[in-house]
């Protein structure tokens, strides 16, 4: 491992000083070392290439972003968490020196979790074109009305949901806007496309699970102001008639991992701080 990168977030001292610290860390290690601000996106992806690894110092919006932008090049990320959750995040500042030391020595895995690939149409054409790693979705916007979305796979028409929105989620996501919806908890290692309704009015309120290998689309029926929005970070206004095509993504979210097969649900009962985190004896 010769090249490291390291997001901060630009509004968080404890990010800024965190990075300094991690920088001196590298630098005593002969690792060249890449600095950027976690909300520019261009010059994260002009140096991804030549990252061997990515460290985020924030919250999980934070990985998510840097995620959209170095999956295409395979770097896998280490997430520090300094936001409220931290589902996806693998260390706490506390222990980042360790784990930096880890990763150096070799001891650790690479996760690999499916992602959504989507595609904005309008008469034809495509106005926006990138990938997901938690979520797509469709729904009311500016106004408060309700939505009418037709829901498509391979072509055939499954439901036309009367909603507030649609969440199209990979297994990552299921723990994010999915979830609050009250759709299904999903390990990250069981790739399928997730549809949950929002509110859903007089239509069917339970999430449809497909597989990855499958092509869904939502299309915009009525919807006066309605939205697309990627991850909660890229937004598209809509227009009836509108498509919103998805297919699993040829690349993958890639996540440094210390634990073993089972830390993903022991991090789901911590951050979610349900109660019955451990058997009765």
């Amino acid at each position: 491992m010769n090249n490291v990168g390291i997001l901060y977030h630009p509004l968080r001292p404890d990010s800024a000083e965190l990075a300094d610290q991690v920088s001196t860390t590298l630098d005593e290690r002969g690792i060249s070392v890449w600095r950027g601000d976690a909300h520019d996106e261009q010059a994260l992806r002009a140096v991804a290439p030549d990252l061997d690894l990515l460290l985020t110092l924030g919250g999980d919006g934070t990985i998510v972003r840097a995620t959209r932008n170095v999956s295409a090049f395979g770097v896998p990320l280490l997430g520090v968490n300094l936001g409220t959750l931290g589902f996806l995040a693998e260390v706490e500042p506390t222990e980042v020196d360790t784990a930096v030391a880890a990763v150096l020595d070799g001891k650790y895995t690479v996760e690999d979790r499916m992602m959504l690939h989507m595609e904005l149409c309008r008469d034809g054409q495509v106005l926006l074109e990138t990938e997901a790693v938690n979520d797509v979705f469709l729904g009311r916007g500016i106004t408060s009305r309700t939505v009418h979305v037709s829901v498509e796979v391979d072509g055939y028409h499954v439901m036309t949901q009367v909603a507030d929105g649609v969440i199209v989620s990979t297994p990552t996501g299921s723990t994010a806007y999915c979830l609050a919806a009250g759709g299904p908890i999903i390990a990250p290692d069981l790739d399928c496309i997730t549809i949950t309704p929002v509110a859903a009015h007089l239509s069917l309120a339970h999430a449809v699970v497909i597989p990855p290998t499958r092509a869904l689309c939502l299309r915009l029926i009525k919807g006066e102001g309605a939205i697309v929005t990627v991850d909660g970070q890229v937004d598209s206004v809509l227009q009836p008639g509108d498509q919103v095509r998805h297919t699993a993504s040829r690349f993958s979210a890639r996540f440094v991992r210390f634990g073993g097969d089972g830390s993903f649900y022991e991090t789901v009962l911590r951050r979610l701080r349900w109660p019955d985190q451990h058997p009765k004896e």
